[in-house]
């Protein structure tokens, strides 16, 4: 049995939110019932990963970037559009000693490390104003890795390690990380938040 969000995604019984596109599914629509129609029949191309989707989509399918061809809000209002502040977010990182947010949406790849401009080195997650230096991470310390749903952190070669719920990574070793997990970097303390 499943349940179908008010894009007509089917998602496994019992789900809280949308495989696709990350709608609360507490009042999902069960198969069988009609969904509503969609904007313009076609498709749209991932911009981020390739991937084909259905025109109307606002998210891919695939790896959950933005589609840029999605329709504005205005011309197509739907329940995801207005359940986005309470159940649709993106993938994150919080700083626990500021609660500063990096936005981690629409990325397949996430370098965390320490802005160098001597180096010309420029991570996508810049903790230098966030104690970086002092705290000790390294200019390039870690990536992050996302595939769909999948996320994963690798170490890289830091000078002093990158941490999940305390556990010590080997460098070069990719490692999966979920909605929740704490990552440490030398001493900088992250939460990563999967929606």
């Amino acid at each position: 049995m499943s349940i179908r969000c008010s894009q007509g995604h089917d998602n496994p019984d019992g789900s809280a939110f949308c495989d696709e596109c990350g709608e609360p599914l507490t009042a999902a629509m069960p198969v069988g019932a009609s969904a509503p129609a969609s904007a313009a029949p076609g498709v749209t191309t991932c911009p981020n990963c390739g991937a084909a989707n259905r025109s109307g989509e606002s998210f891919c399918t695939n790896c959950g970037a933005v589609l840029t061809n999605a329709p504005a809000a205005a011309s197509a209002p739907s329940a995801l559009a207005s359940a986005a502040p309470v159940g649709l977010s993106r993938p994150r990182l919080v700083v626990a000693s500021d609660n500063a947010t990096f936005d981690l949406g629409g990325k397949s790849e996430v370098v965390i490390g320490r802005e160098d401009p001597v180096s010309n080195i420029y991570p996508d997650v810049d903790l230098t104003p966030h104690r970086g230096e002092e705290d000790g991470v390294s200019r390039v310390h870690a990536k992050l890795l996302i595939n769909g749903a999948q996320y994963l952190v690798e170490d890289e070669n830091s000078t002093n390690h990158t941490f999940v719920n305390r556990q010590k990574l080997e460098p070069k070793v990719p490692t999966p990380i979920k909605d929740g997990d704490e990552l440490k970097l030398g001493r900088v303390v992250l939460t990563f938040h999967a929606s």
